[in-house]
């Protein structure tokens, strides 16, 4: 057996600000964990929610592997769940959680634990699986997708208008961040009442036109509130093809949860990662999967066209904290 783990945040000036989070336990079992970025930046003695969550998750989840022979879902959420809450009580966050979930901590969970003869792997959310280097499972409905259409229309509209790259990134960034239902003082001056409509009626045709079968209300709640008050209401709830489950210490929709079982036989290696590889290696080890977030870099540092996402490198800050571990049996 051979086990290689890598991680980095996505601040290279900032290790310790990295959410992401993993676990190995030969025998036992594999994790990767993704700390949901707070929408508000709250910190807690220091320490962003995201941080706080995934490493509570990252906690439970030993102990679960190390008390548990089987990996059934409802008692595994249970008590990661139960370890969020006791985070948010440890911060005196509970009450504030419960009442705004822009407030909650979260995190997502890639999971693969030994079962004898069998390999059970969890999928909470969007952390993903690849097997035997071709079998890749990823719990993505494409909601990030629709608020990305914000950026990438703010950036046309920008360039147009004959803004910087500068500009660019801070205008995108405040229109996936906040929507745009309404002008915010973020997108001024590149971004007025006129332009704002111009804005979300491109937005709204590109992202209609990717997701077909999303109903055009559900795209819209997305635009209208970006990140911050828009994307929660798709959390843990099965009203939308873009709902998706996380961890943030209240319930998760089952339904969301991902169970996949194979013979051990049957799996020569595995790999857990998380979101910030926009690419997969080309073989199952450390150094492919680094080279294919460096050709990313290379392809499309800003995530507008190839690889697009809410977030993208900016200096020496990457779009996002990046995870992966890869067993080979």
């Amino acid at each position: 057996m051979r086990i290689e783990a890598f991680s980095q945040g996505k601040n290279l000036d900032d290790p310790e600000a990295n959410e992401d989070q993993f676990l190995v336990l030969p025998g036992r079992g594999y994790a990767v964990i993704d700390g949901v970025t707070d929408r508000t930046g709250h910190r807690y003695n220091g320490r962003l929610a995201g941080y706080i969550a995934s490493r509570a998750v990252q906690q439970a989840v030993s102990r679960f592997l190390l008390d548990h022979e089987t990996v059934e879902p409802d008692p595994l959420i249970d008590a990661l769940s139960a370890a969020i809450r006791a985070a948010y009580e440890r911060n005196d966050a509970l009450e504030i959680a419960r009442g705004d979930r822009a407030r909650r901590f979260g995190a997502t969970l890639a999971l693969a634990a030994h079962q004898g003869d069998t390999m059970r792997f969890v999928l909470i959310g969007d952390s993903g699986l690849r097997l035997n280097g071709s079998e890749v499972w990823i719990n993505d409905t494409g909601l990030d997708l629709v608020t990305t259409s914000l950026r990438q229309e703010a950036y046309r509209l920008v360039a147009e208008a004959g803004g910087s790259t500068a500009d660019k990134v801070r205008i995108g960034r405040a229109c996936v961040w906040h929507g745009a239902a309404r002008l915010h003082p973020d997108m001024k001056p590149w971004i007025s009442e006129a332009t704002l409509g111009t804005l979300y009626a491109r937005a709204l045709e590109r992202a209609a036109a990717r997701f077909p079968m999303v109903p055009v209300a559900d795209i819209r709640r997305l635009l209208d509130g970006g990140v911050m008050t828009g994307q929660t209401q798709f959390q843990n709830n099965t009203n939308s093809p873009l709902s998706y489950a996380v961890l943030d210490g209240f319930e998760v929709e089952r339904s969301l949860v991902r169970i996949i079982d194979r013979p051990l036989a049957s799996i020569r290696t595995l790999e857990l990662f998380s979101d910030g590889y926009f690419k997969p290696g080309a073989t199952p080890d450390v150094a492919s999967w680094e080279a294919a977030f460096e050709e990313v870099e290379r392809d499309d540092p800003e995530k507008i066209d190839r690889y697009p996402s809410v977030k993208g490198t900016v200096g020496r800050i990457r779009a996002d904290d990046r995870t992966v571990v890869s067993v080979r049996f």
